[in-house]
């Protein structure tokens, strides 16, 4: 360490006010926000203080910066900053501010000193490592303070909004009280629920952040300028409500596209309070369908609109199979074949039994359209209008659950 850097820093630790008001100055100019109010001005100036004293105490003796700790006027308003929803990045940028005015006192007091050009460059050298040694030093322990208390306080948060929403969801009063102004949500408009979850892919850690960060993008492809309500029931689920009633399916889908490891649940855009219940009801229930299905078979967005009668199945998913089954016979098998015929024959159901719109649709001839139903027959055991209902419902079932509703080939037992 420099003598003539030791001297100054010792010489400063006599009088710190002047300094210590001159960095404090620095900061204030470039984020006035960080002393808004008188405790804010408190702790900042404390803050510098400390930090201050610590910096000459090392310098002024030689001593490492490893063994510097955070002043706890610093701890306390990363937490206070975590508590307001303000960037830690403004701290950090503070932090860094005082370091620059810090060093450039000192080395203009060793200048002011006489010292030789290889003094000064010396200094300067020993006092740049020092001051980013214990910025770096500070800056860490402070950062896990802001975010062990932003973490807190968004479960806390979290916490009891879910029971304000659970109250909401769970209750059949005709209006909803002063929750519009505690959840920051009006309940009068058209509501459009969503469930979206993560996959056992991504990190426990980063499952929310992952899955909230996708919220906003979702508005703005939807066309929805006004902010979502949106609320963890757990570590790994996000519920949703967007104030609208426009189409969203083809969206979200376009929005989920790029992070395959997310998915959906959507439910059917409805009005008022009882809207903002049942979009989100049909939701649930498109998620439970969802994951009902085999992974390899899983859709990435469920839409509630095309669930029809398996709403049904909602209740008790693993209960379709042996159903499907027995409305199937064999087209319920799981091989290439079987499928391509129940994608034909659900074509031609779900187009209200037209040969040449089903033809069409897979661009296939009618003869070949015919052909695969007779097919589908023989594989049923039975005319398609006996039951054909309950065929059209199992039909879909194999669509959205894949191989949980479906046999095994025999030649595969």
């Amino acid at each position: 360490m420099s003598v003539k850097l030791s001297r100054v820093a010792e010489e400063l630790l006599g009088d710190v006010d002047a300094l210590v008001a001159h960095v404090l100055e620095e900061i204030v100019s470039a984020l006035p926000d960080l002393a808004r109010d008188p405790r804010g001005r408190e702790l900042l100036a404390s803050t510098v203080r400390d930090t201050i004293a610590a910096g000459l105490t090392v310098v002024s003796r030689g001593e490492p910066a490893t063994e510097v700790a955070p002043p706890q006027a610093g701890l306390e308003m990363a937490r206070r900053l975590a508590q307001q929803n303000f960037p830690i990045t403004a701290m950090l940028r503070a932090y860094r501010l005082g370091q620059a005015a810090f060093q450039q006192e000192l080395i203009t007091r060793v200048v002011a000193s006489r010292a030789d050009a290889g003094e000064i460059a010396s200094a300067a050298m020993a006092l740049t490592a020092v001051a980013f040694n214990i910025v770096d030093l500070i800056s860490e322990q402070v950062v896990a303070a802001y975010q062990a208390e932003r973490d807190d306080w968004m479960r806390q948060r979290n916490a009891v909004r879910l029971a304000r929403i659970n109250a909401l969801l769970a209750s059949r009063a005709p209006d909803a009280g002063d929750s519009e102004p505690a959840l920051g949500y009006g309940l009068d408009g058209h509501h459009l629920a969503v469930v979206f979850w993560c996959g056992p892919d991504v990190d426990e850690s980063h499952r929310l952040n992952t899955l909230e960060r996708l919220v906003p993008r979702v508005a703005a492809a939807i066309g929805n300028p006004r902010p979502a309500l949106m609320v963890a029931p757990d570590a790994a689920t996000l519920w949703a409500w967007f104030p609208t009633s426009a189409p969203s399916v083809p969206a979200i889908t376009e929005v989920l596209a790029p992070v395959p490891e997310v998915f959906a649940a959507v439910g059917d855009p409805a009005p008022g309070l009882a809207g903002f219940r049942l979009s989100h009801q049909r939701a649930r229930q498109a998620q439970t369908i969802a994951l009902a299905a085999d992974p390899e078979h899983r859709l990435q967005v469920t839409a509630g609109s095309v669930l029809g009668p398996l709403t049904l199945l909602a209740l008790a998913p693993e209960s379709a199979a042996e159903w499907v089954q027995s409305v199937l016979g064999e087209l319920a098998e799981d091989d290439e074949a079987h499928a391509r015929t129940r994608e034909t024959l659900w074509a031609y159901l779900s187009s209200g039994g037209s040969l040449a719109t089903a033809a069409a649709e897979l661009h296939l001839h009618k003869n070949t359209i015919q052909y695969r139903i007779r097919k589908a027959e023989e594989a049923r055991g039975r005319s398609l209008q006996e039951g054909r209902l309950e065929v059209e419902v199992a039909l879909l079932a194999c669509r959205l659950l894949g191989r949980t509703v479906l046999r095994r080939p025999r030649d595969a037992e």
